[in-house]
């Protein structure tokens, strides 16, 4: 019989897997969906459930809610370990009860975790704080569950994309680095060798830097017009970068939220007024 919370992390794989808004590593989003894009959660309990409340999925079936780097930081176990696979599972709940309506991005996070590519933060190795705080919290079904997290961080897209020209990704490739990207990861199952350095989906997760000539070169590609992203801690909550990108961070007290409608143009000086802070919500 599968331990539960692995059973609801399976569960969650499946569904984000198999999403029928899910063109290979790409969702779409119609005209008609109200997003709401949060930046990374890193653990962070109260912002999580202020955003899940403002949603009011019951109540707003057009709502789309985009999720990333739920895992890694907030509260920790007596023994110090990481208690956010609890944010984690909150939230593969919450797909489960809601499959066409609350969505994820992988961002680096999520990718060091399942290829054991050690990530350092505050000078903390956050992978190995992560599997501790599973133990602790699961015991003898520690590595079961385990392995249905990795499974779900697996299935993760790398991109949204919305039919106003808004792409939502954790980050994008870094200028000096773009060279690296094979452009078909959108549309083919990711390789072993795409999840390291040097390989499209670490590059796409990993970037910074982000110069105004590069957004022109991935606008032509993509064919977006403005950028969402995580990825990069910001205290103020968000911060947009060359007027056509907009970092999203969810995991502090001034953390932000972005809503907006799939098929509304916004004007490029517009992007702050769709900015909502947690604590307001």
């Amino acid at each position: 019989m599968p331990h539960p919370a692995a059973n609801t992390f399976l569960q969650a794989a499946r569904l984000i897997a198999r999403d029928g808004l899910r063109e290979g590593n790409r969702l779409d989003f119609a005209a008609g969906d109200e997003v709401i894009y949060a930046g990374d959660i890193h653990g962070h309990r109260r912002n999580l459930s202020r955003i899940i409340t403002y949603a009011d999925l019951p109540a707003r079936p057009n709502r789309r809610l985009v999720l990333q780097e739920l895992l890694h930081g907030g509260p920790t176990d007596p023994a110090g370990g990481d208690r956010s696979v609890e944010v984690l599972l909150r939230a593969a709940r919450l797909k489960l009860a809601y499959p066409d309506r609350v969505f994820f991005l992988m961002g680096n996070h999520d990718l060091a975790q399942f290829t054991g590519n050690e990530i350092t933060k505050e000078g903390l190795a956050m992978c190995k704080a992560f599997d501790a705080g599973l133990d602790h919290s699961f015991g003898p079904a520690a590595d079961e569950v385990r392995a249905a997290v990795h499974e779900l961080l697996r299935s993760l897209p790398l991109a949204a994309r919305c039919p106003n020209g808004m792409l939502m990704t954790h980050s994008l490739p870094s200028p000096n680095r773009m060279d690296l990207i094979d452009w078909d990861i959108f549309t083919r199952p990711y390789r072993d060798q795409d999840l390291h350095r040097g390989g499209s989906v670490y590059e796409w997760t990993w970037g910074r830097g982000h110069t105004p000539g590069q957004l022109d070169d991935l606008t032509a590609r993509l064919g977006a017009r403005q950028f969402l992203m995580g990825h990069q801690p910001v205290e103020a909550g968000y911060e947009v970068v060359h007027d056509r990108a907009v970092v999203i961070a969810s995991d502090n007290a001034h953390g932000t939220v972005m809503v907006f409608s799939a098929g509304q143009p916004v004007p490029d000086g517009d992007l702050p007024g769709l900015i909502h802070p947690i604590v307001a919500l």
